[in-house]
């Protein structure tokens, strides 16, 4: 890293579109209560999103030291297959969208035409049941990268990740999740001051963060560096592919959401891995608001994850499972 130099993957002459996009509101009346009922079914306001623009630029979130790192080649980098796992909802090798079996005509019908102008690029894949990551398998590149569906990338987010693992392919990477806030979409930078935190979770395990050890400070050479984590949030990574499925890929007994990402964390530490936080790499994630709608399967169980949690406890904490 050269301060005052810009990084070789930093964009040189960003255009800045004039468009809406941070914050937006609402007209009372009609227009007021669409968006409330949009938030009864989904957990966020469609009707704002819908006055965004398309090509709006995700707020750069990211220290400004990040903006000076070089990174290798792109002939020494992994290519990337990004996966985006939805419900009714230059690396690049191929996008993978898992319907996970969505019932929305907008999804099952409309989607799969929309996509096709993108020649192969991007690949659709329906599941006939609630499957979750299953279909990565799917994935042509080197890497795979798990977005939830409803996340923004900020500029210049992919390499950092990549370059993780043409260090150490045996690494879990995980972006920095910022708030995209579900009433307003408006993008909010993930931590203030410049406090860097990592993932841990609590007996029950709901997952938690904390600022990192001063061992681990003290490791640092720059502030902007990717750091060790024992686990992380879930719904935002990048792995090896080849690592993934070494490593067994995702617990089939893990069902819908709760629990993978302990599992999948657990696994790579225990099979000398490692998981970290990619401080230069930041993803916008909208965190949803109150809903009606549940997102389990009909007729699902709705204590799902606490089986999922217990289905994690019961295989890699055998030890411990009764303190």
């Amino acid at each position: 890293m050269i301060k005052g130099i810009l990084g070789n993957y930093e964009p040189k002459n960003l255009v800045k579109i004039p468009s809406p996009g941070e914050v937006v509101s609402l007209k009372d009346g009609e227009e007021k209560q669409r968006g409330e009922k949009s938030v009864d079914d989904y957990g966020f306001n469609e009707v704002a999103s819908e006055k965004i623009s398309l090509d709006r630029h995700a707020r750069d979130t990211r220290p400004e030291e990040c903006k000076y790192w070089k990174y290798p080649s792109v002939d020494k980098l992994p290519t990337a297959s990004v996966v985006l796992v939805f419900f009714d909802e230059e690396l690049l090798k191929d996008i993978i969208s898992v319907d996970d079996y969505s019932d929305e005509e907008h999804i099952t019908v409309r989607l799969p035409e929309y996509i096709k102008k993108w020649n192969g690029l991007v690949k659709y894949v329906r599941t006939k049941q609630r499957v979750g990551l299953v279909e990565a398998r799917a994935a042509q590149g080197d890497v795979i990268v798990i977005l939830d569906a409803h996340c923004e990338c900020v500029t210049n987010w992919l390499p950092p990740l990549v370059t993780r693992f043409a260090l150490n392919r045996k690494t879990l990477a995980v972006p920095i999740a910022d708030g995209i806030e579900w009433n307003t979409l408006q993008h909010n930078s993930a931590y203030f001051g410049g406090t860097r935190y990592r993932g841990i979770w609590e007996w029950r395990f709901l997952h938690k963060e904390t600022e990192i050890p001063e061992r681990e400070r003290n490791r640092m050479k720059y502030r902007t560096e990717p750091y060790k984590s024992p686990t992380h949030a879930g719904g935002l990574l990048a792995i090896d592919k080849k690592c993934f499925f070494e490593l067994g890929a995702y617990d089939p007994d893990i069902k819908i959401w709760g629990g993978e990402q302990y599992e999948l964390s657990f696994k790579v530490w225990m099979c000398g891995g490692q998981v970290e936080w990619v401080t230069y790499s930041h993803v916008g994630h909208l965190y949803r608001g109150p809903r009606r709608r549940s997102m389990h399967p009909r007729g699902g169980n709705l204590r799902q994850s606490h089986i999922n949690h217990l289905r994690v406890a019961e295989v890699r904490s055998v030890d411990y499972i009764f303190i």
